[in-house]
């Protein structure tokens, strides 16, 4: 009867643990399969499928944010040509400035931002090169993997 008793208290530990992994409320990620032309006047880019998606609901360009909260968003992008390059965040269509910067010609350009956004936000990522070119397509998890776009929730509603 003991053994029973502490293998029974040994699965009770097990599950308590098990219990607090925290996982984010809403996660993202999203890729191309093919190469996008980007110009001078900014591309919005258009994402062409989700590799992870966890209470998301997107749609080429548009990312609705599903519930209130801080959010960290991060983006892999490689070009065609060495640029420099700016990254736009435009939410519920109004351009709310970059939110990353390359100001040395380079080929792999990253962002990173944390941000407040409400439930229904609609993000968008605009990008605007020196020069016109194009987005070029390397798998997730390969070198300078591209295009990707990376979101998790941080918090709830504060």
């Amino acid at each position: 009867m003991m053994d029973l008793t502490r293998g029974l208290q040994a699965l009770t530990r097990q599950v308590n643990i098990q219990t607090n992994i925290e996982q984010p409320s809403a996660a993202l990620t999203l890729t191309r399969t093919n190469t996008l032309a980007i110009t001078t006047a900014g591309t919005t880019i258009t994402w062409e499928s989700a590799t992870r998606n966890q209470g998301f609901t997107w749609s080429t360009t548009d990312i609705t944010i599903p519930t209130a909260g801080y959010y960290a968003v991060q983006t892999f992008l490689q070009t065609s040509n060495n640029v420099t390059f700016f990254t736009q965040r435009v939410v519920n269509s109004t351009n709310l400035g970059y939110f990353g910067y390359s100001w040395t010609a380079i080929n792999y350009h990253v962002a990173t931002m944390v941000r407040y956004f409400a439930t229904g936000d609609v993000l968008q990522i605009r990008v605007i090169p020196s020069v016109n070119g194009n987005l070029t397509v390397a798998a997730e998890n390969s070198n300078n993997e591209s295009p990707l776009l990376h979101i998790a929730q941080l918090t709830g509603v504060i």
